[in-house]
């Protein structure tokens, strides 16, 4: 009787204590820890490729990590709490080492004003950005200790801060030469930010360091905008109760890169041309040059139309790349016509980039003192490579 009696009470506490994991430590059940595996990939990725999942790149977040003032690595050592390099951070952003932290549900990437008075750690690598003193932005950055090389899916659930920073989830080689940008999303209407916060920018930038020259796309389909979304700030806030947005990319090789957005194909870039669905229809066009130079037009790249269909169909997208004379990728030759081949870091930040400034556009006092506002959350970001 005795031993009967302390199995049923060993088998209450055991039951006591899972419904509490359960219910203090894990999330739903699309994003616990065993199932940001089995979350189902994009429809266009199911072709029969065998993926395999890349844990030690991917994370859940469903752990704590408190702010440090040190760098240091978090995650079981997938993470560090700064940028790949010394360099703090563009326009009038200063990385900080304590605007990072994970709460158990989520990546925590916070912001707050800069005080050069009463800095937080580590000492501005170059003071008074942009000779505004008053509008500097303290923020949080990280860094993956680990780096990824096509053929490779990246996804990430991220709620951006309404702020007007961009909320940024992207990859760079550690020269700092190639960069693929998954989501670059600059939250908050206001102040004047009305027009860029609805929009996710995906993109990449092939870099020259020195002297420095930068491509990128510059077409109107690189900024995704989604009906009913009027900034995607506002909408991940939605009043405190915050929602998330998937984003991801497959960058399948140097000259292919297919860019995702809650699980649905949106643009896809090939050699020399690219796709993108506007307004539920698929555009194909390839860009063009003069003497040397890529044209524009109405202000932004001018791409040549080539046909438009209802369906995606990487066959016509080869079509209009055999058309094309010049690459979509890297038309430049920064990258000696080899397309992106380097390893590349995974970078999750927010930031205070120097074109918004000189426009204007920069947070206010009240945003950066508003916890909720003024916080990036990542619920989980993951990585899958093609079986070979």
């Amino acid at each position: 009787m005795i031993f009967k009696k302390v199995i049923l009470f060993l088998v209450c506490i055991s039951l006591f204590s899972c419904g509490s994991v359960n219910n203090t430590e894990k999330k739903s059940t699309e994003t616990s820890k065993d199932n940001i595996e089995t979350i189902a990939l994009p429809s266009n990725l199911q072709d029969g490729t065998v993926w395999e999942f890349q844990s030690d790149l991917s994370d859940d977040f469903n752990y704590n990590f408190a702010p440090s003032n040190e760098k240091t690595n978090f995650g079981d050592g997938k993470w560090y709490n700064f940028y790949q390099s010394r360099w703090d951070g563009p326009g009038t952003t200063y990385w900080k080492y304590n605007h990072v932290a994970v709460d158990g549900n989520d990546l925590l990437i916070t912001s707050s004003r800069w005080n050069e008075d009463n800095e937080d750690a580590p000492v501005a690598f170059k003071s008074n950005k942009m000779n505004k003193p008053n509008e500097g932005v303290s923020a949080g950055c990280i860094t993956s200790n680990k780096q990824v090389l096509y053929p490779v899916f990246i996804e990430s659930k991220a709620s951006v801060a309404n702020i007007v920073l961009a909320s940024d989830v992207w990859l760079l080689s550690p020269d700092a030469t190639q960069e693929i940008d998954i989501m670059e999303c600059y939250g908050g209407k206001e102040p004047g930010n009305s027009y860029f916060a609805k929009s996710i920018h995906i993109s990449h930038h092939s870099f020259i360091r020195k002297p420095f020259t930068d491509y990128q796309p510059r077409d109107k389909g690189a900024w995704f905008q989604k009906d009913g979304i009027t900034g995607w700030g506002e909408y991940c806030w939605n009043n405190g109760d915050r929602k998330y947005v998937r984003t991801g990319v497959y960058w399948k090789n140097p000259k292919h890169f297919e860019h995702y957005i809650e699980g649905e194909l949106v643009r896809v870039l090939y050699d020399k041309a690219l796709v993108t669905k506007i307004n539920g229809k698929w555009e194909y066009g390839y860009p063009t040059m003069t003497d040397g130079k890529l044209d524009v037009e109405w202000g932004k790249q001018k791409i040549t139309k080539f046909s438009t269909l209802d369906k995606y169909s990487f066959e016509e997208l080869k079509k209009a790349s055999d058309a094309s004379s010049v690459s979509i990728i890297d038309p430049y030759e920064y990258q000696g016509g080899k397309g992106f081949t380097k390893p590349l870091n995974i970078i999750i930040n927010l930031e205070s980039q120097d074109w918004h400034v000189k426009a204007g556009r920069t947070p206010t006092d009240a945003d950066l003192k508003n916890k909720n506002k003024n916080t990036m959350k990542v619920d989980w970001f993951r990585v899958f490579k093609p079986k070979k």
